[in-house]
């Protein structure tokens, strides 16, 4: 199975599974931000936390619905530990996660969990529930509620999305850290520039665009950032309007190749190759 295929067939478990909780919420309630509907399920312990989330969700529903409407209300589960969130999304061993979105639900951990001497600012909390609703509304734009995982989006478009629409460029990767991963010998072509159309050489030590499941779990930062700088690029070169065609022709039926390609006039990946040649041939130093 390929890479993508495998981790589209990982999003599909994780959106059919059951949800695991520690403790069944004890309350839910709904929160009306505009348009879009919100329910919040929590338990007792996190009524405080439910509070907090209510408030975010001013800034961070608008924020994500610039790709369209939130077309299916939301649900968003508090967690009560980071176990209780591995256990929900079947995805263990990954201590830096705080959140997994599905078409139209997010399993958050309690924000009272996320370290143990404070809690996160409220700006920390907005740019969260920005992200993880981003991608309720990129799959709600592409998809219906069964479809939805099976439309081969790449992680990069996903998650640098969700990270450009959050503002949370000044967390990731820079470009110089993404020339160099590319400039090692086991980090593709000998110059950093993708040798063909098919973009980066994926070995099997994975690659942050091409084949980014094997870094995941271990270097997030990287991936994250890879996804960011190409998603940024992908909206300053062609354009917010024609990211959206890409999601409207994934509704029309197309996967993310086909709807990319007639948006973007690119496969995906020879725009991936487009990308590293850019981040190749820039003089970052200094940036």
């Amino acid at each position: 199975m390929c890479p993508r295929a495998a981790a589209a067939l990982l999003c599909a478990l994780a959106a059919c599974a059951p949800r695991v909780r520690e403790a069944p919420p004890a309350r839910v309630e709904a929160v009306a931000v505009g348009g879009a509907t919100v329910r919040l399920e929590y338990g007792p312990q996190d009524e405080r936390e439910a509070r907090r989330v209510a408030a975010a969700l001013a800034w961070a529903v608008p924020r994500a619905e610039q790709w369209g409407p939130l077309r299916a209300p939301v649900t968003i589960v508090l967690q009560p530990s980071h176990a209780a969130l591995e256990a929900a999304v079947h995805r263990p061993g990954y201590p830096w996660l705080r959140a997994w979105a599905r078409y139209d639900a997010i399993e958050l951990q309690s924000p009272r969990t996320w370290n143990r001497f404070f809690p996160p600012a409220a700006a920390e909390l907005e740019e969260l529930l920005a992200h993880e609703l981003t991608h309720c509304a990129m799959y709600q734009q592409a998809g219906s509620a069964w479809s939805w995982p099976w439309l081969e989006i790449p992680l990069w478009f996903r998650e640098g999305m969700a990270s450009v629409t959050a503002g949370q460029g000044y967390k990731r990767t820079r470009p110089a850290e993404l020339r160099a991963f590319w400039a090692r010998p086991s980090g593709g072509a000998a110059d950093g520039v993708a040798g063909s159309a098919g973009g980066a050489r994926a070995g099997a030590a994975g690659d942050p665009i091409a084949d980014p499941e094997p870094l995941y779990q271990a270097q997030p930062e990287l991936v994250y950032g890879a996804a960011h700088l190409a998603f940024q690029f992908l909206l300053d070169r062609y354009g917010a309007d024609r990211v959206r065609q890409v999601l409207a022709g994934m509704r029309e039926g197309h996967a993310f190749p086909g709807a990319f390609r007639r948006a973007i006039g690119l496969t995906p990946a020879e725009f991936e190759g487009e990308f590293r040649r850019y981040v190749a041939w820039q003089d970052w130093a200094g940036r």
